[in-house]
C-alpha cells in the first residue's frame, strides 16, 4: 500500500515514517521538500505521479497566535471574493477558487484551501484522504467532547481547521482524526510543549503554567500506531486519537518534576487569562473522549505512563 505523507518532516511525520516505512510504501512530502498544498497545479502533478492509495494530510499552519494574525487579511479577501457570510461565518465552499490563494501563506490558504486541493485530488483519483484535525475545533465550554459534539471554534486556527473538516466530509469515505497537545521523545528539529518545559527545568528557570485550563495531552507514538490501526481497519468517519489523561498545564509540569526529579518550586501557577493576555483565545476545557477508538481495540497511554517511557528511553529521539 502506497501512502503519501504530507507534512512528513514534522513531529508526527518523522516518527511515523521511522516506525511504518517497513509496513507501508511511504512517500514523504513536505514544504521543506518543495511540496506546497496551496499550489493546486503542483498538488495535482506530484500526487498524480505518485498515485497513492492513501494521502495522510499532516500539513497545517498550527501556530495559534500567528494564525490569528492572518484572520484580518483572510477575512478581507473572503469578503472581496464574496465567499463568506460574516454574520453566520458560513463559507461558499463551491465558489472557492484555489488559484486565488496560490501565493498566500495564511491559515486559511494552508489549512482550508490546501485541504480542498487534496480533497479534489482524492475525489478525482479515488485516493483515501486521512485528515489530521485538532481539539481547537471546539469552544472549550463543555465538560467533555466526543466525535459527535458540535464544533464551535473560537480562534482562526480552529476555524480554518474546521473548514478543512467540512471539505473532507464531502468525500464518500472521509477519515478525520482529531489530536490534542502532542508530545514525545526529544526532537532535534522542533520541541513539543513537554520538552519546552523540560529544558527550562533543566536550566533551573522558573516557569509559569496555567492551572485553570484542562487539556488532553497525547503521546506521539500512540498517534502513530493509532493511525496504523485506522488504516488497517479501513476506518471511515471522525475519530479522537488522544491520550487517557485530562490535566492542566500546571499539573503537567508537576508530573514532569516528579518523574524527572526536578525542583517543584520552579513551577508557578498562573491563570489562563493572564498567560494568554493579548494572544489568540484558547478553548479552556478540551477533555476529548476516545471511546470510539477504544472500541476498535486501541488504548492510548496516560500522561504518566508515557513520561515513564520517555524517561526510560532518553536515548530515543524523534
Amino acid at each position: 500500500m502506497k501512502i503519501a505523507v504530507i507534512g512528513a518532516s514534522g513531529l508526527i511525520g518523522t516518527r511515523l515514517v521511522s516506525f511504518l516505512k517497513e509496513k507501508f510504501e511511504i512517500v514523504e512530502l513536505s514544504r521543506s521538500r518543495g511540496f506546497d498544498v496551496v499550489n493546486r497545479e503542483s498538488v495535482q502533478k506530484v500526487l498524480s505521479d505518485i498515485n497513492p492509495s492513501i494521502i495522510l494530510h499532516l500539513a497545517a499552519k498550527t501556530n495559534v497566535d500567528e494564525c490569528e494574525k492572518d484572520k484580518e487579511n483572510d477575512l478581507k479577501k473572503l469578503v472581496e471574493l464574496s465567499l463568506i457570510n460574516q454574520k453566520s461565518n458560513l463559507i461558499s465552499f463551491g465558489q472557492i477558487n484555489p488559484l486565488d490563494w496560490r501565493d498566500e501563506n495564511s491559515a486559511f490558504s494552508i489549512n482550508t484551501v490546501g485541504t480542498k486541493n487534496l480533497v479534489d485530488f482524492s475525489l478525482k483519483n479515488n485516493s483515501k484522504l486521512i485528515y489530521i484535525s485538532t481539539d481547537f475545533v471546539f469552544s472549550g465550554n463543555e465538560e467533555y467532547y466526543t466525535e459527535e459534539s458540535l464544533s464551535s471554534p473560537i480562534n482562526w486556527y480552529g476555524q480554518t481547521k474546521f473548514w478543512g473538516e467540512e471539505f473532507v466530509n464531502l468525500l464518500p469515505n472521509p477519515l478525520i482524526v482529531r489530536l490534542s497537545y502532542l508530545y514525545g521523545y526529544r526532537n532535534n528539529i522542533k520541541k513539543d510543549f513537554v520538552w519546552k518545559i523540560m529544558e527550562l527545568l533543566e536550566a533551573k528557570k522558573e516557569i509559569s503554567l496555567v492551572f485553570d485550563q484542562i487539556i488532553t495531552p497525547t503521546f506521539i507514538d500512540d498517534i502513530v500506531f493509532g493511525l496504523k490501526l485506522l488504516i488497517e481497519k479501513e476506518a471511515v468517519g471522525t475519530y479522537h486519537l488522544v491520550g487517557e489523561s485530562f490535566l492542566s498545564p500546571f499539573e503537567i509540569g508537576q508530573e514532569i518534576t516528579q518523574i524527572f526529579s526536578f525542583e517543584t518550586s520552579k513551577i508557578k501557577k498562573v491563570t489562563g487569562d493572564e498567560f494568554y493576555q493579548n494572544r489568540a483565545k484558547r478553548p479552556f476545557q478540551t477533555r476529548l473522549k476516545n471511546d470510539k477508538l477504544e472500541k476498535l481495540g486501541f488504548k492510548t497511554k496516560t500522561f504518566k505512563e508515557a513520561l515513564i517511557l520517555i524517561k526510560n528511553n532518553l536515548s530515543g529521539t524523534l
